[in-house]
């Protein structure tokens, strides 16, 4: 079980720690610059731990980065950071996931979200995927 609330400076740290072990790449470790004007929101454990991310730049209802730590994927966390974007984030929702990221391809999926396009960006091959609100995955 995990609360999903909005991020605090106080979660920076420990923010900034996630998203190097699972998201970074060089020349784009700093999470407070990379998700700079996004709205944040984590998914705290029980015990006080961050477990997991989402970031989303709102007049474009753009999902930046959902993030999960290794030792609590598979167990709803991002299905419950997802769903907590319902109540305030107009769809229809996108983003961009790389197309080597066979795991979250496979996760999106499972939630509705469907490929609009490839591109090519600086660290390889990426697929725009959407998600309108009929999509029936999330819930």
């Amino acid at each position: 079980m995990v609360t999903i609330r909005a991020a605090q400076p106080s979660d920076a740290v420990e923010l900034q720690a996630l998203f190097e072990q699972l998201v970074s790449s060089p020349g784009n470790a700093d999470f407070a610059q990379t998700t700079k004007g996004e709205r944040v929101y984590v998914a705290v454990s029980e015990a006080g731990l961050l477990v997991g991310a989402v970031t989303v730049w709102q007049p474009e209802s753009f999902i930046h980065c959902l993030f999960v730590d290794r030792q609590f994927q598979g167990q709803g966390i991002g299905t419950q950071l997802l769903e907590s974007l319902i109540p305030w984030l107009p769809f229809p929702w996108k983003l961009k996931c790389l197309a080597t990221n066979q795991s979250a391809l496979a996760f999106y999926r499972r939630h509705g979200w469907k490929k609009l396009e490839t591109g090519l960006g600086e660290q390889g091959t990426y697929f725009l995927l959407g998600r309108d609100a009929t999509a029936d995955g999330t819930r």
